[in-house]
C-alpha cells in the first residue's frame, strides 16, 4: 500500500478480552438487549430538522439508554453469513455506546470517533457463550489525551458491569 508521504502510522497495543459463560447464547443476547436501549437515529434527525432545542434533543438521547447506560446502534448477525455457507453458527456483533459519552471524547480527540460506539461480539462456542471485545481504555489510549483516558476507564467499568450482569446464572 502506498500512503501519502505525510501519513502518520501508529502501532496501538490493544487488550482483547474474551469472557466465557455457560449461559446459553439466546439468554445472553436477550439480557444484552434488555439492559441496553436502542439508539433511534431517525428520531434524533427528525428532532434536529424540526429545530428542537439542544436540551430537548439531548434529553431524548439520554432517554434511549438502557439500565446499563448503553444503547445499541447495530446488531450484525455474522452467524447468518456462516449459516449460508453451511456452517452452523450463532454470532452477533453489537455496536453499543452512548453518543453523549462519545462526545466527551470526540471533542478532545476527533479520531476517537473511529472507536465509538464500542464493538461487542457474542458467539456460541458449542458449550456456552463467549463475549469478545477490546478494552476501551487500551483502544483510546492511543490519543494521549487525559480526558479521553478518563472517559475510557469509565467505559471499562460500565462494560465490565454489563458483561457481569448478562453472563451471570439466574
Amino acid at each position: 500500500m502506498v500512503l501519502p508521504a505525510d501519513a502518520v502510522i501508529a502501532v496501538v497495543p490493544v487488550e482483547h478480552i474474551s469472557v466465557r459463560t455457560d449461559t446459553p447464547f439466546s439468554q445472553v443476547v436477550e439480557r444484552l438487549e434488555a439492559e441496553t436501549g436502542l439508539f433511534h437515529s431517525a428520531d434524533v434527525g427528525r428532532r434536529l430538522t424540526a429545530g428542537e432545542s439542544p436540551a430537548s434533543v439531548i434529553d431524548a438521547i439520554e432517554a434511549m439508554a438502557g439500565s446499563s447506560g448503553f444503547m445499541r446502534f447495530l446488531a450484525a448477525d455474522h452467524g447468518a453469513i456462516l449459516r449460508l455457507q453451511g456452517r452452523p453458527a450463532d454470532a452477533i456483533r453489537f455496536l453499543i455506546g452512548h453518543p453523549l459519552i462519545a462526545a466527551q471524547m470526540t471533542r478532545r480527540a476527533i479520531g476517537s470517533a473511529l472507536y465509538a460506539p464500542l464493538s461487542l461480539l457474542v458467539v456460541s462456542d458449542g458449550e456456552g457463550t463467549r463475549l469478545e471485545y477490546d478494552r476501551p481504555s487500551s483502544v483510546f489510549a492511543q490519543f494521549h489525551e487525559p480526558e479521553v483516558g478518563n472517559v475510557a476507564h469509565e467505559l471499562d467499568d460500565k462494560l465490565d458491569a454489563l458483561i457481569q450482569s448478562i453472563t451471570r446464572r439466574q
